[in-house]
């Protein structure tokens, strides 16, 4: 019952996963990952896979500082170090295993990618943090979050050419 309340959780996660490549607009990019973070943090954490929970944690706390960087407090590249050391360090920390190092991996780019300003280059960057979390979820049993790797990674593709083909037609008028 753990394990099936635990899939559905992921579901939600990676409905507002792939909802958030889709976004226009860096905010609403920023909300639905922080809700998909929570919600791939609980399926983690249910599933006993603790350094993937964690990080996921850490990424939901990272993607709400990340969201303000408009603001002055927020804005300064030293956030970015912090998350990354962070992440480090609850890999050393909650280490089970060597699958235990590609949520790390996968975070620190996520990391890298929604410090960025432009939306292409937040999608680029999450394009390589799939296959991290693809394995991993497959090695710890989280089937919605590694089908929400493949469709994430085909939803990053599909957003970068309907943005790029929009833009390319506003060049063109």
């Amino acid at each position: 019952m753990l394990n099936t309340f635990a899939q559905i959780i992921g579901v939600f996660g990676l409905i507002c996963s792939l909802l958030s490549f889709q976004m226009k607009n860096r905010k609403w990019i920023m909300a639905f990952q922080m809700t998909a973070s929570l919600s791939f943090s609980t399926q983690l954490f249910m599933l006993g896979a603790v350094t993937g929970g964690c990080v996921d944690m850490i990424s939901f706390i990272r993607t709400m500082i990340f969201s303000q960087n408009s603001k002055k407090w927020a804005s300064s590249p030293v956030w970015l170090y912090v998350f990354i050391v962070i992440m480090i360090l609850t890999g050393i920390l909650t280490w089970q295993n060597a699958w235990d190092i590609l949520p790390i991996a996968g975070s620190i780019l996520s990391t890298v990618a929604l410090w960025m300003k432009r939306e292409k280059h937040i999608r680029m960057i999450s394009l390589t943090v799939g296959p991290c979390w693809l394995v991993y979820n497959l090695v710890k049993g989280a089937w919605s979050g590694a089908l929400n790797e493949v469709l994430a990674m085909t939803s990053i593709v599909i957003g970068l050419i309907q943005n790029d083909r929009e833009k390319k037609n506003k060049t063109e008028v």
